[in-house]
């Protein structure tokens, strides 16, 4: 385990969905004060079984010890309360996929933090910029977009805002670096960065493809598996990350490009209304089985 980077020992992540569970696992295995705030009673308790089970995974595999893995648990509070989050060196905002809940967030955790304090989004697609809009620090106002499981992926996406400074930039490379991960700045900030640049028009085509009845959804997955030798289709990949957070994302990069081509498929559309997300629901693309409501 690196040491903590300097400047930072309590790290704030506001949302406990899937993605904020990891992230709280990934800061506080790295030594941090970690506070987890979400309004969801339910979504802090089924955070607390996903950082459970995650620390349990690392032991049995022989990365951590046991003791590692109950100091690590020992290092986070669970809250309702945003008003905890006070005092944090870093908030990362790990909400819905939605510009104005976003920008909601960034100006209660402006209100909150120190003035020297990072602000932070894990988003996958919205303007940093924007989100740094609503904030009187956007100078110190960056994105950590971090992959699916937090804990596993190396490799986490720093998109900047046009005036976030050098500074912040070190820093948050710094912090990520003591996460044991690999910083990828952009030099340029795009709707939907680079992952999702690549990663949502697999599900686009497949959508299509299987709308229009070229092949069933098992048969694109199972091409662009063993034929182009992906380790997802873009079915499963679509269930994985959850269709919601997928329609949320095109519908984003949709809106500030124009361009047609990224107009959400209707099959899409129809699997989030029906509630069908995927793995958090226990059904999406696939039928999974139990599952929960979670972001």
């Amino acid at each position: 385990m690196s040491p903590p980077a300097e400047g930072f020992s309590k790290i704030g992540v506001l949302g406990a969905g899937t993605m904020g569970a990891g992230i709280v696992q990934v800061a506080a295995q790295a030594g941090y004060e970690v506070v987890a705030c979400d309004r969801a009673p339910e979504a802090l308790s089924r955070a607390q079984t996903y950082l459970r089970d995650g620390l349990g995974r690392f032991v049995r595999k022989g990365v951590i010890t046991d003791g590692e893995a109950e100091a690590a648990y020992g290092r986070v509070r669970w809250t309702t309360e945003l008003g905890d989050l006070g005092g944090s060196d870093a908030a990362i905002e790990v909400i819905v996929e939605r510009v104005e809940p976003k920008k909601e967030a960034f100006a209660a955790l402006d209100a909150l933090l120190p003035e020297e304090a990072l602000l932070l989004s894990n988003t996958s697609s919205i303007s940093i910029t924007e989100l740094a809009s609503a904030t009187r620090r956007p100078d110190r106002v960056a994105g950590t977009h971090f992959f699916t499981p937090p804990p596993l992926r190396e490799a986490v996406e720093v998109p900047r805002g046009l005036l976030t400074s050098d500074g912040t930039i070190e820093r948050v490379k710094a912090l990520l670096t003591s996460f044991g991960k690999l910083p990828v700045v952009l030099n340029k900030a795009v709707p939907g960065f680079v992952a999702n640049r690549f990663l949502m028009p697999m599900l686009l085509e497949g959508a299509r493809l299987y709308e229009q009845g070229v092949a069933s959804k098992e048969e694109i997955d199972l091409l662009v598996k063993k034929g182009l030798g992906f380790p997802i289709g873009p079915f499963e990949l679509g269930d994985f990350i959850g269709l919601d957070v997928g329609l949320d994302v095109l519908e984003y990069v949709h809106r500030e490009l124009g361009d047609p081509y990224y107009a959400p498929p209707h099959l899409l559309k129809e699997h989030v209304r029906a509630g069908r997300l995927g793995h958090k629901t226990g059904r999406g693309f696939y039928d999974y089985g139990g599952g929960s409501e979670d972001e």
